[in-house]
């Protein structure tokens, strides 16, 4: 006897038996017993037709809010608050913004337009161009209503066609609000999803907003629960619902008497919205139907519990034994016991079914090894965070790289929570694994931890989830990775291309877009910031006279003298060979600078000791000062400003400091230094 005929008569035996039992022992009881499974098939599917609802509503509260977030969209509206509706349309924004609004109402079937209003409710732009200049009245008290609602509106009557929109702030870079986005859409998918919720002939859906009004069928209107054929009896409990406060809402179910019998109501909360999903059913009608079927199966009940009798004597006899083989073996298998096999000695398809298990068990288990030598040989930290369970494991070498240990596998001891980040990329390290937890499937970052030794290491976390079959997330997989050396590496490098090697000052290039960088913020804060070009005089001689070694240290030793001079009042660089550079910013007085200017005069005439000659070396240098607001609109301006002021000290002396031509003359700031 093959294995299908005995699954038919098992089939056969699970279905009849109960059903016959049903029928011959049927009284008020399994009556009612069949209208609660009724009743929970209903609020069942009331509850996931309300999720499908939901996941509509918020993939529209998300694309109104992509459209709010969109940046030229949010120059667009701040502009809007200042400028007359009738010269919108040459703004530098409005052909992109328009696009956008034309796009976004294309990707969806539903959408009727799109809509910017501003601050004072003014429409100032729509895929509609006759709404461009009207006024919303209420602007301020829908955009407060909505907000409780995620945005999403009541239905209304627009064009003999029911409606409801979708409203979001646009806020500026300070979190201010300077207007809004609006889509309106018509009700055709919610009306295809209670199409399709149909139950049995005796159900009606419907939805209803949190103003009261109801959608139901045919569909062509919207109308108070109050006003409706189908739940106007239920009006006290559907009250209760649309007033009821966080925690406070009623049952789902409700009956209420009418005059052929009674009416259940069902009804689930679409949590995006504060809209409702409703069933209503009449009890009547479907314990009708249950009699009547019930009545049909009792004489074949009879006849069937018969013929059952003696095939479940058969079943048990030829049927029980391999499969009471293969539970006995899969619980060895399950306790861990390896070497457990299926020993059936019946020629059919057990007996195969048998032999394909043990060599199931054979590559999981050969599987199993080679993961765990996988994980035991590989320097990097694997982790595993079960969406389901909320716990997170860890490889064992994690304790040899970090001193942290969990309370609990919890999640919320985890190392994610718990695990010291630098300060600069806790932040980054949050909300990279924030995303991953909700919306995103997969995450790459380098960070800043401590590790065993109490030293911050840079380390890369990669993590990817895991889905089951109906396509949830059921797990995220990742590692860590050791990437100190090499990120300090990388570091190195960035900083040998940014610094003149000798000195280890700024070179060139880095100096000129730091000075760069500071000439655009001393105009945008106005701060008194200025450039000094320093020169040595006679440099020449030392190389001459005592060899480059002897040039290097003077070079190094003026260098030193800068970053010193410049720690707290700026940055220095080697402009090339024996000229220098150095920006001070945040000035209190013009004549800082020349004090600034004495000061490295003064230290580098001291001079210092040659560890090459043995000597005294005295150095002396040629400063030109030029001030960054005054001197130039770029870097090459205030440059060569600088450079002209430094060229006018060696034809009149050497050994001095001068100003750059300006509006400030050398004469006051010399005054600024006495005061």
């Amino acid at each position: 006897m093959s294995i299908k005929t005995k699954l038919i008569v098992f089939l056969l035996l699970l279905i009849f038996v109960p059903i016959l039992a049903v029928n011959i022992f049927s009284s008020k009881t399994s009556e009612n017993m069949a209208v609660d499974i009724i009743e929970e098939n209903i609020s069942n599917l009331t509850a996931s037709r309300a999720g499908s609802i939901n996941f509509y509503f918020e993939e529209l509260i998300g694309a109104v809010k992509e459209l709010a977030s969109y940046d030229e969209l949010r120059q667009y509206t701040s502009e809007s608050n200042s400028t007359a509706i009738e010269s919108l349309s040459e703004n530098e924004f409005y052909s992109d913004v328009k696009n956008k609004l034309i796009t976004a109402s294309k990707s969806n079937s539903s959408v009727i337009k799109t809509v910017i209003f501003n601050n004072a409710g003014v429409v100032v732009l729509s895929t509609d161009e006759k709404d461009v200049g009207t006024i919303l009245d209420n602007y301020l008290s829908l955009l407060s209503m909505t907000s409780e609602n995620s945005g999403i509106s009541p239905m209304f009557i627009n064009n003999d066609v029911p409606v409801f929109f979708v409203i979001k702030p646009v806020y500026s870079t300070d979190n201010e609000r300077q207007g809004a986005v609006c889509q309106i859409y018509d009700t055709s998918y919610i009306q295809k999803l209670l199409t399709n919720v149909q139950f049995d002939k005796y159900t009606t859906s419907a939805v209803m907003d949190h103003s009261g009004n109801i959608f139901e069928y045919p569909f062509k209107t919207t109308k108070n629960y109050l006003e409706s054929d189908n739940f106007s009896g239920a009006s006290d409990y559907l009250r209760s619902i649309i007033t009821a406060e966080d925690g406070d809402y009623p049952d789902s179910s409700y009956k209420f008497n009418v005059k052929r019998g009674t009416r259940m109501v069902f009804y689930s909360e679409i949590q995006s919205s504060g809209w409702i999903m409703l069933n209503i059913s009449d009890e009547y009608n479907i314990i009708s139907e249950i009699d009547s079927s019930g009545s049909s199966l009792r004489n074949f009940s009879i006849i069937m519990i018969i013929l059952s009798c003696a095939a479940s004597g058969l079943f048990i006899f030829f049927f029980s034994r391999p499969v009471s083989n293969i539970m006995d073996t899969l619980k060895k298998k399950l306790k861990g016991d390896s070497g457990a096999k299926f020993n059936i000695t019946t020629k059919d398809e057990f007996n195969e079914i048998g032999q394909v298990f043990d060599s199931l068990f054979e590559e999981v288990f050969e599987y199993d090894q080679r993961y765990k030598a996988m994980i035991e040989t590989t320097n990097n930290i694997s982790f595993e965070i079960n969406l389901e369970t909320t716990l997170v494991t860890v490889s064992k070498n994690f304790n040899q790289k970090f001193s942290y240990r969990p309370k609990d596998d919890s999640i919320s001891e985890s190392f994610i929570y718990k695990m010291r980040v630098h300060k600069d990329d806790k932040e980054r390290f949050n909300a990279d694994f924030n995303r991953i937890l909700s919306q995103a499937n997969s995450m790459q970052g380098e960070y800043r931890v401590k590790d065993i030794y109490g030293d911050f290491i840079w380390i890369m976390i990669k993590a990817s989830k895991l889905y089951n079959r109906n396509n949830v997330p059921v797990k995220i997989l990742g590692v860590i990775m050791d990437i100190d050396k090499e990120k300090k590496s990388e570091m190195h490098l960035i900083q040998k291309a940014s610094f003149d090697a000798l000195t280890q000052l700024y070179n060139r290039e880095t100096f000129l877009k730091s000075l760069d960088t500071q000439i655009r913020l001393a105009a945008n804060k106005k701060t008194l910031d200025a450039l000094m070009f320093v020169d040595l005089d006679d440099f020449k001689y030392f190389n001459d006279q005592f060899g480059h070694a002897c040039g290097d240290e003077v070079l190094k030793f003026v260098a030193d003298t800068l970053k010193e001079i410049s720690f707290e009042h700026g940055f220095a660089g080697r402009f090339g060979g024996d000229e220098f550079v150095m920006c001070l910013t945040d000035l209190t007085l013009y004549g800082d600078c020349g004090k600034i200017a004495q000061e490295i005069i003064d230290t580098l005439a001291e001079g210092f000791i040659s560890e090459s000659t043995g000597e005294k070396l005295n150095i002396h240098c040629s400063i030109g000062i030029a001030f960054l607001i005054e001197s130039g609109k770029n870097t090459e301006e205030v440059i060569a400003a600088a450079d002209e002021a430094m060229y006018n000290i060696k034809k009149h002396g050497k050994s001095a400091f001068a100003y750059a031509r300006s509006h400030i003359t050398t004469a006051e700031a010399y005054l600024d230094d006495i005061m």
